[in-house]
């Protein structure tokens, strides 16, 4: 799995410009062909991990835990895919995790107006 891995090197070598990158195209491309393959609440809980690399002012200063459970999230929803009570308890993870993903970066952008313009934007991910 690319996000997991991406996130390993993070945890190994630290935030380098290429492992941001990495771990970045690996979110982002979760978020744009996780409703093609059947998991649609991935692609808000990947949406929420490239808000938090793009505007996070420093990614060292990211709570680990934040990132890590964001790409626990999409690893869950995909692996659980098939239970009926998966796409309510998916959405409503996606929707907690870009809640405290939001007011983390709002409170880190709190002097850079333009980033605070974006984080506030609605999410451009489809509502199930």
């Amino acid at each position: 799995h690319r996000l997991a891995a991406a996130h390993a090197a993070i945890l190994t070598d630290g935030f380098s410009a290429l492992a941001r990158d990495e771990l970045f195209r690996a979110a982002h491309d979760i978020k744009g062909d996780a409703a093609t393959f059947g998991f649609p609440a991935a692609a808000a809980a990947a949406e929420s991990l490239c808000r938090i690399i793009e505007h996070a002012p420093d990614l060292a200063s990211v709570p680990v835990d934040l990132i890590m459970h964001h790409i626990n999230a999409v690893q869950a929803i995909v692996r659980q895919r098939t239970k009926l009570d998966t796409v309510a308890m998916a959405s409503e993870l996606s929707r907690s995790l870009r809640g405290i993903a939001d007011e983390f970066l709002t409170k880190a952008n709190r002097d850079r107006p333009e980033h605070l313009e974006a984080i506030l934007a609605p999410s451009i991910v489809p509502a199930e």
